[in-house]
């Protein structure tokens, strides 16, 4: 408890109660959590927010999502120059690598080309 005139110190959540916020020792260590399962579409949202922190280009579109080795493998589109009409942004393919934490470790640009282009390259 703290003195008149003096300001107790905010615990956090997770510190047990009789613990002085700020001190190290094994009361104020912090104990792992177990993994948690984390939901596909929550790993797509956030790879697409760091691609785009990365590339500085935004996401348009994932064709393709599925487990590695490793962690996972997501293929998308990017828009890399917005034109008018929409029908002539050029995109870009990127295959991107998520760790088993669904960070990226790396990723490659495949193809570009326009929007109003179908199908596959020949």
């Amino acid at each position: 408890m703290a003195d008149a005139g003096e300001t107790e110190k905010p615990r956090l959540a997770t510190e047990p109660k009789g613990t002085d916020a700020g001190t190290a020792g094994p009361a104020a260590t912090a104990v792992p959590s177990p993994t948690v399962k984390r939901r596909p579409i929550d790993l797509i949202e956030e790879a697409q927010k760091q691609l785009k922190q990365m590339t500085g280009y935004p996401v348009d579109s994932v064709a393709e999502f599925r487990r590695s080795d490793d962690g996972w493998k997501l293929t998308v589109t990017v828009v890399e120059l917005e034109r008018i009409p929409a029908s002539t942004d050029v995109l870009a393919e990127y295959v991107v690598g998520l760790d088993k934490d669904g960070d990226i470790v790396d990723y490659r640009r495949g193809r570009r080309y326009y929007r109003d282009q179908v199908g596959e390259p020949e």
